[in-house]
């Protein structure tokens, strides 16, 4: 009996292991497959990083522009572009007596000490 303990335990310890390497080569083989198929869309994928290849030339001046472009972009989207502009609507109404918000369809009028929104 306890030969037959032993032999099963070992078919089992051997069906696992074989089901692991098995498992292992299609993981390998499957990553082996999608490193090819991103490069051939211009991505190669190696042990040092990822590397995407591009047509165009992206040189220190477009960089800039594109930088500061998004910068813009994210004050004029966050609480402070909002505040400027309200800043300069403020400065707007002192300096002429009246604003105009064209975004809103407001007009505000300074009289005396007191504000009229028509």
């Amino acid at each position: 009996f306890d030969y037959l303990s032993l032999l099963v335990t070992l078919s089992i310890v051997g069906v696992l292991v074989y089901g692991g390497f098995i498992a292992m080569r299609a993981i390998s083989n499957a990553v082996q497959s999608t490193k090819e198929a991103l490069k051939t869309k211009g991505v190669d994928v190696s042990k040092h990083g990822v590397s995407v290849k591009t047509n165009k030339r992206y040189d220190r001046e477009e960089y800039l522009d594109d930088t500061q472009r998004g910068f813009i972009r994210a004050v004029k989207a966050s609480s402070a572009g909002r505040q400027a502009d309200q800043e300069r609507s403020n400065a707007q109404l002192e300096k002429n007596g009246s604003f105009q918000d064209k975004q809103n369809g407001h007009h505000l009028h300074i009289r005396k000490n007191h504000v009229v929104e028509k």
